[in-house]
């Protein structure tokens, strides 16, 4: 059964002050996690396959690690810390992560989370629909002890009401549970399809669609399907990019992309934190090729 859980991250993050660095490759991105699946399985899925002439297949993507919780881990902070587990964890004010990059350069960020039943929510779980191993902000003191912060760490439901305002952060990252087989259609023509059809939020937006781990733990590469959508990647859309990424290049993309130096974790170690291609082309990240990826799991 595909998708036996469904979990969208998204961070949404753009610049507030003049003196914010300007996007070299596009100006908003908006990362979704979907859940433990396969990549030969997501690979074959129709609903997802319906997106892959409207973007960049991304077909040498990789979680780190197992099980979901320290691979959110490892994409807002470049690194999971030898977490091997979904229990609640909360991560000393030592821990920076890619929130700390973009605040210092003047960039906002917000996570939307779905079905989180409040701003700032840290229970583990509500109603069998949001569980906190989902949403690696709520896990980092820097951010969850931090009111002007928190804040930013919201429900789903706060996405439609902030385009309807004109409000479009510059990264943004949103995650959730769910257990019936007809949910992805439903949330592909119900949340994705709209999103990319408003002029508000696709405004040199690029949209990263993955996933958190494979399903299958004996696959020691954890190798999982990854897109890029949004007009961001209009002029190469219906490709195949085939570099070796893993989670850690969702950071090491953003700091690319705006220039914000790194956390000095594995969002430097390459190849582990190959830049997308498209990025990388624009400001000289140098990605390293790799014919067999290393253990993952």
């Amino acid at each position: 059964m595909l998708f036996k859980k469904l979990a969208s991250l998204a961070l949404l993050a753009a610049a507030v002050t003049a003196q914010a660095p300007k996007g070299k490759a596009f100006d908003h991105i908006f990362i979704v996690f979907l859940e433990n699946t396969d990549y030969d399985l997501a690979n074959s899925d129709p609903n997802l396959r319906s997106l892959f002439s409207s973007g960049v297949v991304l077909n040498n993507f990789h979680g780190v690690c197992h099980p979901s919780q320290p691979n959110y881990f490892a994409a807002i902070a470049g690194d999971y810390f030898d977490y091997d587990d979904d229990s609640s964890h909360n991560l000393s004010t030592s821990y920076k992560t890619v929130v700390d990059l973009l605040e210092a350069e003047g960039l906002t960020w917000r996570t939307y989370q779905e079905n989180m039943p409040s701003v700032c929510y840290t229970g583990s779980s509500s109603r069998s629909l949001y569980y906190r191993k989902h949403n690696p902000f709520i896990s980092f003191d820097l951010i969850s002890k931090d009111a002007n912060r928190c804040k930013n760490v919201v429900p789903s439901t706060q996405l439609q009401a902030d385009l309807d305002a004109g409000y479009l952060p510059t990264p943004s990252i949103p995650p959730t549970s769910k257990t019936m087989v007809t949910i992805p259609l439903k949330w592909f023509s119900g949340f994705l399809a709209p999103l990319l059809a408003n002029p508000t939020f696709n405004n040199n937006t690029l949209v990263v669609l993955t996933f958190d781990e494979a399903d299958d733990y004996t696959d020691e590469t954890n190798h999982i399907l990854g897109m890029l959508l949004g007009d961001a990647v209009k002029d190469i859309k219906n490709t195949v990019d085939s570099t070796f990424y893993t989670h850690y290049s969702l950071i090491s993309t953003v700091t690319s992309n705006w220039g914000l130096g790194n956390l000095g974790r594995n969002d430097i170690n390459k190849p582990l934190s190959n830049v997308f291609s498209f990025v990388a082309a624009l400001t000289g990240y140098q990605n390293v090729d790799v014919t067999n990826p290393p253990p993952l799991n």
